[in-house]
């Protein structure tokens, strides 16, 4: 079955997709609540039934404002299922050509591939109403949250959830987004990805043919812990879900270094759009929706996970890694003795609790430089070791200056411990690297001009 899903993912139709992300274009802006997203919902509805999923509209009203969603269930062999979804409104003003017309057209085009394979699992497809509800000041992701809502007892069915949010632009690269929310389940925490929605999402479709990068192709490393300090604006509908306690991320081909032009404007039209983008979303969103399908029903929440390579770590692999990065340090200091065996030993146990707090951020803010000081036992050591905390604030930094980032998840505790960890990494450094003096064996060295013993 894997072989015919693979051999269906590479022929999905990025020319299909683009003429529907054209026709909803061509219905002008599509506000949340306006006539012409009813229109929209019609639109997908009708493509939607053509692949033979049971299809309804579902209207809703939030905040005194009303919309309606489009499903469409293809049924598999168990009532678990898997959701993809997209969202057919604009933000005002808004033609919503890649934001998120394209992300509807890879839906319909992902519905119509999957409804010619054998299913395990159900697979529902959404085209969600008020995704841009911030415009009204009320709300965010209305329809995606009514439809949560809606959910009720069948929620316990469901394995995770796939958002398909601005795609299609040739410059792009498709990604998965995993941006850490506030979760109003446990106040305090973060609500993100689990560990195994990445797996499956990275996995599935590197095995379709089009592997997904980790938030931006450049920064991949970088952007793990940034989401995980800072306050990130942008969001999909997999918020919906995750506030809810549900497994869910989100897929694009925008990101930080490279972010579409037109974002939320009139000219995001038709034009900018490209099949073959398009195509390579929708193969790896097949492949994507297909390893999904395969994993088992749980609700553990497995936030702290890095992804390197197309592979994700979890955090017992973390946790290892970062005692390991302290060790080096650790014994450089026990051979100095003294205070920089001190420095290092608060150090170490300021790390182990930033890592108790924020695993990913603690990683790379205090246990990176940490090992990178204890190998590199000189001064300039110690000025490489603060390049990743100094990467992370830099990035931060151009986030806020674009908008992209509103504050800091981390509180002035963690804050504290970061700096007073990073401090300490400057003390040792010359008591660690320096060269003892040796000591004198035999007579000592005679003053110039006296004669030696006969």
């Amino acid at each position: 079955m894997i072989a015919a899903a693979l051999l269906l993912a590479a022929g999905f139709d990025g020319g299909a997709a683009l003429r529907h992300a054209s026709a909803l274009s061509a219905l002008g802006p599509r506000p949340w609540g306006s006539p012409r997203t009813g229109a929209a919902a019609a639109y997908i509805a009708s493509q939607l039934r053509t692949t033979g999923a049971d299809v309804r509209i579902e209207a809703f009203e939030s905040h005194g404002i009303r919309g309606a969603n489009v499903i469409a269930t293809l049924p598999g062999d168990s009532p678990e299922f898997v959701v993809v979804g997209a969202h057919h409104d604009t933000a005002p003003g808004a033609t919503g050509a890649y934001d998120d017309a394209a992300g509807v057209g890879v839906v319909i085009e992902a519905a119509r591939v999957l409804a010619a394979m054998p299913r395990p699992r159900t697979i529902v497809f959404a085209s969600w109403d008020g995704e841009e509800a911030w415009s009204t000041g009320k709300t965010t992701t209305a329809g995606s949250r009514a439809y949560v809502k809606g959910l009720e007892a069948a929620s316990r069915d469901l394995v995770a959830a796939l958002a398909v949010e601005m795609c299609g632009w040739r410059e792009g690269t498709p990604v998965v987004h995993p941006i850490a929310y506030a979760d109003p389940l446990r106040p305090g925490r973060l609500a993100i990805a689990p560990a195994r929605v990445m797996r499956a999402v990275l996995g599935g479709s590197r095995r379709a043919g089009v592997g997904l990068g980790v938030g931006d192709p450049f920064l991949s490393w970088l952007y793990q812990p940034a989401v995980r300090t800072f306050r990130v604006r942008l969001y999909g509908d997999d918020l919906s879900f995750l506030q809810s306690g549900l497994p869910a991320t989100f897929t694009s081909d925008s990101t930080f270094t490279r972010f579409y032009p037109w974002y939320h404007k009139p000219t995001d039209t038709p034009d900018k759009l490209d099949a073959e983008a398009l195509a390579r979303m929708g193969t790896a969103v097949v492949g994507a929706a297909l390893a999904l399908a395969a994993l088992p029903v749980t609700r553990d929440a497995e936030r702290d996970w890095f992804a390197a390579f197309g592979y994700v770590a979890g955090a017992p692999a973390l946790w290892g890694a970062g005692v390991a990065a302290l060790i080096p340090g650790v014994l450089a200091g026990y051979r100095a003795g003294g205070s920089p065996f001190a420095a290092r030993g608060l150090h170490a146990l300021l790390a182990a609790g930033l890592m108790w707090r924020h695993l990913v951020p603690a990683l790379w803010v205090l246990a990176l430089p940490a090992l990178i000081s204890g190998v590199i036992r000189r001064r300039w050591g110690v000025f490489a070791a603060m390049l990743p905390p100094l990467a992370l604030a830099a990035l931060g930094a151009a986030g806020w200056a674009r908008g992209m980032v509103s504050g800091v998840w981390v509180g002035v505790l963690d804050g504290a411990m970061a700096l007073a960890g990073l401090a300490l990494l400057f003390g040792p450094v010359h008591a660690a690297g320096a060269v003892r003096p040796r000591k004198s064996h035999g007579s000592p060295r005679r003053p110039p001009g006296l004669p030696g013993r006969r």
